[in-house]
């Protein structure tokens, strides 16, 4: 987005300040916190080699273990145990050694998509394996999707006007797609935000814009109406 900007080349979605917003997991967990959306704990930590051993005492497993840029479930670790945990922050160090740690939240996958200034039906996600990982996401038959989700209008609406005020406080625009975890207390806790969702016809957002009476033709429409508007 920023070579775009440079270059004085158009392009949908969202421009390159709050791209990188979005796209550091740190910052993400601030503007949440700030616009009150519920996110889990976290700690923002910068280690090396000869840290392992003390966090690998000091942090509380379970725990998910995420590199402060990554994306697609790149350089993310779910550790239950001490050993997982070691391990965990050792194949992490190789993408820069700059980790946000939180509790590992148990319950169902849901993302909830934004268009405009109104949300999406909510979709939810049931992985194959135990995890929505890389594998799950990006080969056929890892994960099933049902949209609209199965949940009540009322945690629609809590996690849909939580992706929206996100959404807003981020800067970002066009469209946009939050992933929460649903807990069996009923309480959505929101993960992040991506300012690129998936765009083919399979993906989550046509699904819900599909789910909203918004077939795909239009959407990509709706979607090079405002961003060049």
């Amino acid at each position: 987005q920023a070579a775009f900007d440079l270059l004085g080349i158009r392009y949908t979605g969202s421009g390159h300040l709050a791209s990188g917003m979005a796209m550091n997991k740190a910052v993400t967990k601030q503007v949440m916190e700030r616009c009150g959306v519920l996110t889990p704990p976290w700690r923002e930590i910068n280690y090396t080699a000869a840290d392992i051993p003390r966090l690998t005492e000091e942090l509380e497993v379970p725990c998910a273990v995420k590199t402060i840029d990554g994306g697609s479930s790149l350089g993310l670790a779910l550790p239950d145990t001490r050993e997982e945990l070691k391990t965990a922050l050792e194949d992490i160090l190789p993408y820069g050694g700059h980790v946000v740690v939180e509790p590992k939240i148990r319950g169902r996958e849901i993302t909830v998509g934004v268009l405009g200034d109104e949300y999406l039906p909510a979709a939810e996600i049931i992985p194959a394996s135990e995890y929505f990982d890389y594998a799950a996401k990006y080969q056929a038959g890892g994960s099933q999707e049902i949209c609209p989700a199965a949940i009540t209008e009322a945690q629609w609406r809590e996690m849909g006007e939580a992706t929206l005020r996100l959404h807003r406080a981020l800067g970002l625009r066009a469209y946009s797609r939050a992933d929460f975890i649903l807990d069996g207390d009923g309480r959505a806790w929101c993960l992040e935000i991506n300012t690129l969702p998936g765009m083919t016809p399979a993906s989550l957002i046509p699904k819900e814009a599909a789910a909203a009476g918004i077939s795909y033709p239009e959407l990509c429409r709706r979607i090079l109406e405002l961003s060049l508007a």
